[in-house]
Formats: C-alpha cells, structure tokens, sequence
C-alpha cells in the first residue's frame, strides 16, 4: 500500500532477547523530500492492542501520521509488537504451541522495544530517536524505561496518543469483561493463547458484511465504537473495509488478561499470576508495581474527551506521576475516541499537525 502511494518503505527483520522475530516497516524518505543526503532525525511509531503498522498509514498520504512525517522530512520507522500478523515468528517456537503466547505487554516492553530502539539507532546512527504510541504502544513505553532507564536517554520526546496505563475509568463495557479474568497456574496455562488472529474467513466476512451499502455496515463501525467511544463522523465509511481487514492484527490472550487486572485493581502493575506464582516469580504475594518514577525521558500526554479506553481522569492520574512531563493535548472535538487517534478522517487537523509542530520545536 505504501509503494503505491509512491513512497519508499523497506521491511526490517529484529530477533528480540528470547526469540521473537518482529518485522519493522521504514519510510525512509518522501517522494516531495528525497534528498538522501538531508539529515533526517529518526521517529519510531509503534501501534496499539490488536493493530499493526498498517493502522499509521491506513488514512492515505497527507492524512495518515506515517506520510506526514516522512513528508516533513523525519526518517518513519514503525514497529510491529510480537503475536500479531508481522510478527509471528520465533527462533525455536512456532505460533502454534502455547509457550509462543506466554507473554503480555510487559514482555513487549522489556523485550520489543529494546531491541527495535536499538536497531533504528543503529541503523540510522542517532543517538536517540522520537517515540510516538497509541494506546498499548504508551504502557510498552512506560514499561520499558521504567524497568530499563537506561533507554530513557534514547528517548528526544515520547508523544503519548491515548495512553493506557491507569485504567480506573474505563467505559467501554466491551473491555471491562477483562476485569472477570482468573489467576492461579491453571488460568496461566488457558491464557497462553493467541487473541483475534486474523483468518482468511474473517477478512472475507468483512468484505461482505461492511461494504458499502450493506445492511449490517453500521454494525461493524458499532462494534468499533463500543471499544473506543462512538465518533460516527469521524470513521470514513470507504475505509471501514480496509480498516477491519487488517484489525484485528492478532495478540495474546495475556496482554487483554493483564489490562483486565490494571482495570480491576487501579494500579499499573506486573502480571499477576495468583499468590503462589507470585511469590515464586516476584518473592511477593502481589505483582510489583512499575515506577513511573523512573521515567526521566520527556513525555507529552494526548487525549480526547470521548476516549472509553483513556480517560481523562487515568490520564491525569499518569500525568502526576511523570517527572518529566511536556505538556498534556486534549483534543478538541468533543466526541474524539480512542481509535480515532488512528482512523479519523481529521485526524491530520485534529491532532497530527499539533504534534507535528511540537516535535520540531522540541
């Protein structure tokens, strides 16, 4: 899709600490910038639950936030967390045992990141780089540079687009069902499993049921809402087909499981296998709680008033606790929602071309 809208994007192969073989996509230039000697400063773009690189460049050159970058002259790279569908290799695993599904986003976090930070600096020879998240792509990054401060020095500016961290407000009941998910070394086991991967008869579903002009149309943009908080105006009915064919892009089980525990107790905190586990994995009964404290790179917060998954109460409460803050952006439309950070058709004018100019002149 990219290469047909005229840009130049490469696919990059990285094997993390124990295992996983993600791919990386990477505009390195804009067809309306391509002087290849120009410094361009490195951006890493990196998705939420369930989606993939193709939800930064699904809204088309000039609106989708992957074009734009590369048009204002940053080298793009967007990553791809393990268990969706470009990433769903190990080095001695295959997708179809359940030990390849034994991880959450904490592992996306301690593993992922680290390794694809530092093959784009390497890559690009940058000392630090942009980091732009949306939704789970934001509690991977507070994972890892709070775990790893190390990798806070190569953090220039993390931008935060609907972060999902605390989660006591959450609305979208859909989501909420996490909250009932069990603990103990049986549950553990049934939770090694993939999430939504994506099938051949779920993309051809797709592109009967949500056509255009199909009956039941407004039921597939209705499930979308029930997620993020209803914006009809905002999801572009020609792309709604194009969008669900490649949403959901697969997860593990785990990573809803370990939402459904932030939701349930309040706190941003490590999986929590039951107190036996616990105390083998931990030495505490309870899992221990990630020290936003520690985070030291520069972080501004986005958010929009109609976000089920991030709201601006949990946004708040993330905001008081960061040491380094650059500010927090509420979108100004009233209904924006939680996927509209990446599917709204104004998205370029509601919230990219802010964050745009604020990167530059940081």
């Amino acid at each position: 899709m990219v290469m047909k809208n005229g840009y130049p994007v490469e696919t990059h192969t990285v094997t993390t600490e124990d295992g996983y073989v993600l791919s990386i996509h990477r505009i390195p230039f804009s067809p309306k910038n391509d002087n290849k000697e120009e410094f361009r400063p490195a951006v890493f773009l990196q998705h939420g639950f369930l989606c993939s690189s193709f939800d930064w460049v699904v809204l088309g050159p000039g609106r989708a936030l992957a074009y734009l970058l590369a048009d204002k002259g940053y080298d793009v790279w967007i990553g791809n967390s393990r268990g969706n569908v470009y990433s769903s290799k190990h080095q001695t695993l295959t997708s179809k045992q359940k030990l390849f599904w034994n991880f959450s986003w904490h592992e996306m976090g301690v593993y992922d990141l680290p390794a694809v930070i530092d093959y784009v600096l390497a890559s690009t020879s940058q000392k630090d780089l942009y980091y732009i998240g949306h939704s789970m792509g934001n509690t991977m990054f507070f994972v890892l540079t709070s775990l790893k401060p190390e990798y806070n020095k190569k953090i220039h500016l993390m931008v935060a687009l609907a972060p999902v961290v605390f989660m006591s407000y959450v609305k979208s009941e859909l989501t909420k069902l996490a909250v009932y998910s069990r603990t103990g070394e049986e549950a553990d086991r049934i939770y090694n499993s993939p999430y939504f991967t994506p099938t051949k008869t779920w993309t051809e579903g797709v592109q009967l049921a949500c056509r255009k002009g199909s009956v039941i149309q407004g039921l597939c943009s209705s499930l979308i809402f029930m997620i993020g908080g209803f914006n009809p105006q905002q999801l572009d009915p020609e792309l709604l087909v194009l969008i669900l064919s490649h949403y959901p892009a697969g997860s593990s089980t785990k990573a809803w499981v370990h939402y459904g525990q932030l939701m349930r107790t309040g706190k941003f905190q490590q999986y929590d296998h039951g107190e036996t586990l616990n105390l083998k994995y931990y030495e505490t009964p309870t899992p221990p709680q990630y020290n936003l404290s520690a985070v030291v790179a520069p972080v501004r917060l986005y958010n929009g008033k109609n976000d089920w998954l991030s709201s601006i109460e949990d946004t708040k409460e993330l905001y008081s606790k960061l040491p380094n803050t650059a500010g927090m952006y509420q979108v100004k439309l009233e209904a924006f929602n939680h996927v509209d950070f990446q599917w709204a058709k104004d998205a370029n004018t509601l919230v990219y071309n802010e964050v745009i100019g604020f990167i530059k002149n940081f």
